[in-house]
């Protein structure tokens, strides 16, 4: 996996998905890893909690807003840059930080990596928001492959301060990659879960409240595809290192739609929850449907999901301490 003791960059290693990352990488014998995050994140990190193995974990307290912090940065042989704020919530209430974090990291990352020598691939962890606006907000039910058009119909709304970053990002890397011949991976996830995912995200959100007794549900019409945390960790390492994903743009994915209220409803039935679910009004840009055609992840990188719907959400509910519902299969 991703070749002889490599050495590996991890930005937001203290994420979600960094988190898991960070496991799975460590299991490569020999390997060096050094971990990017804020302070407090990367406090709390070591690599003992992750793995048995030998590998080197070396906590970097790099600035990625800061170009000169920047310019401190190793020699790798692969860059997985995860940094960002993320949480719809967030996109509202402090879109300039969402904004300025995601977008200004990545820019100082491709201009120390850009000319780099030793680096084998760059995996820019991009998003489905890049296109979300350009998803008809009717009843539009065509999943998305690679090609889909990206961009925003109104800039005004706080929520692209995301995407838009994103997207951002994803320009410089292509850019990058016509200029230099920079090797690059860009993957853009769509609605990753798991345990220790955090807030404001709708699964633990609505699982936080529904422990309260309240069935408060926002989008319930909204119909998206979830994918498992351990899928999209493997699905992300075998897109690092395939030949046929390099200078790519790899919708990482499932393809099994689902509308939130009915997710919503088999939460409760998990959990043996009874009472009406609240519905309300979908965040402003929500659209309606979304879902990735991954053709290329499973046909031609080989990559099948593992982990269905209701045994990710077990796992999920058993993290955060919910009884689950033992006659249901």
């Amino acid at each position: 996996m991703l070749g002889h003791e490599p050495r590996i960059l991890v930005t937001g290693c203290g994420g979600f998905i960094g988190k898991h990352l960070l496991a799975k990488l460590s299991t490569i014998k020999n390997a060096v890893i050094y971990g990017v995050d804020t302070l407090s994140k990367l406090e709390q990190l070591s690599l003992t909690e992750f793995s048995k193995h030998d590998s080197t974990f070396v906590k970097l307290p790099v600035d990625l807003t800061d170009m000169n912090s920047c310019t401190q940065l190793p020699e790798v042989d692969f860059v997985f840059h995860l940094a960002a704020i993320n949480g719809t919530q967030l996109f509202y209430e402090i879109p300039w930080d969402v904004f300025y974090n995601s977008g200004l990291s990545t820019i100082n990352l491709l201009n120390r990596y850009k000319k780099s020598k030793t680096l084998k691939r760059f995996v820019y962890t991009s998003s489905s928001e890049v296109y979300a606006d350009l998803v008809s907000t009717n009843s539009q039910t065509k999943m998305t492959d690679e090609s889909t058009s990206v961009g925003f119909q109104d800039v005004f709304n706080s929520r692209w301060s995301y995407g838009g970053a994103k997207l951002l990002g994803e320009i410089g890397v292509i850019s990058a990659g016509h200029q230099f011949n920079f090797p690059f991976t860009i993957l853009r996830y769509h609605n990753v879960y798991g345990p220790a995912m955090g807030i404001n995200h709708v699964m633990p959100d609505f699982i936080d409240r529904g422990k309260l007794g309240i069935f408060e549900l926002f989008g319930a019409e909204n119909v998206r595809s979830f994918i498992y945390i351990s899928d999209a960790i493997e699905a992300t390492i075998i897109s690092a290192q395939s030949i046929a994903a390099e200078h790519k743009i790899v919708h990482v994915g499932t393809t099994n739609p689902i509308s939130i209220y009915d997710l919503a409803k088999k939460i409760m039935e998990l959990s043996s929850w009874t009472g009406e679910i609240q519905v309300r009004p979908a965040p402003l840009g929500s659209t309606n449907f979304r879902c990735p055609d991954t053709t290329f992840l499973n046909q031609r990188l080989g990559f099948t999901p593992k982990v269905d719907l209701e045994t990710g959400l077990r796992l999920l509910l058993d993290e955060k301490g919910v009884t689950l519902n033992a006659f249901n299969n």
